[in-house]
Formats: structure tokens, C-alpha cells, sequence
């Protein structure tokens, strides 16, 4: 008794297909979504709007972030000529990336021009 192919375990998990989602999927994870942002925004706003009513919880959160600052300094600065540094290498290598599509579509162009 002889297997075909088709029916082969490998196979199967080779031709399987991710299912599309249903649209009540799509729905429910809207709502549950959509409740959890709600949930979060109004939480935050009476956390806020409480402390913010408190000239003197605001001073010492000032107070305290001052202080922090002021403690790692040095590594703030540190940190944000690497990231200044490493933005501009990003750039470079997107502007080379971009040059080089440039080029290359432009030897097509000429490729297919000639082969006319």
C-alpha cells in the first residue's frame, strides 16, 4: 500500500496556507484593543490631572528628575552623540541603498532602450 505525494505529511506542512482571519476576528481584536486604549488613556488622565493638582508633587517630581539628570549626565550626553552618530550612518547607508537603485534602474533603462 503505496502513498502518494499528496498525502504525505511533509508535504502537508510544506502546502499549508496561513488562514485568513474571519471578519469577527478582526472585530473582536478592534474591541479588545480599542476598550484596552480607553482603559489606559483614562487611567492616565486621572493620574495626571490628580498630580497636577499639586503644586508640591509636581515640585519634588521636579526635584527628582533634576536630580537624576543631573546624576547620569554623562551617559545621557554619551547616549545621545551614539544615537546622533549612528542616524547619521543610517542615513548614508539609505542614501547609498537609494543611489545604487538609482543606477541600476537606470542601466535597465538603457538595457531595454538598446535591445529595441
Amino acid at each position: 500500500m503505496t502513498k502518494s505525494s499528496k498525502y504525505s505529511p511533509m508535504k502537508e506542512d510544506k502546502d499549508r496556507e496561513i488562514a485568513p482571519p474571519f471578519k469577527g476576528d478582526v472585530l473582536a481584536k478592534g474591541i479588545v484593543t480599542g476598550v484596552a486604549v480607553s482603559t489606559i488613556n483614562h487611567a492616565g488622565r486621572s493620574i495626571v490631572g490628580t498630580v497636577a493638582r499639586h503644586p508640591l508633587i509636581m515640585f519634588g517630581m521636579g526635584v527628582i528628575v533634576g536630580y537624576f539628570t543631573h546624576k547620569y549626565r554623562k551617559e545621557i550626553v554619551q547616549f545621545a552623540e551614539q544615537t546622533t552618530e549612528q542616524g547619521k550612518k543610517f542615513v548614508l547607508r539609505q542614501k547609498e541603498n537609494l543611489l545604487d537603485l538609482v543606477a541600476e534602474n537606470q542601466e535597465n533603462v538603457e538595457d531595454q532602450r538598446a535591445s529595441k
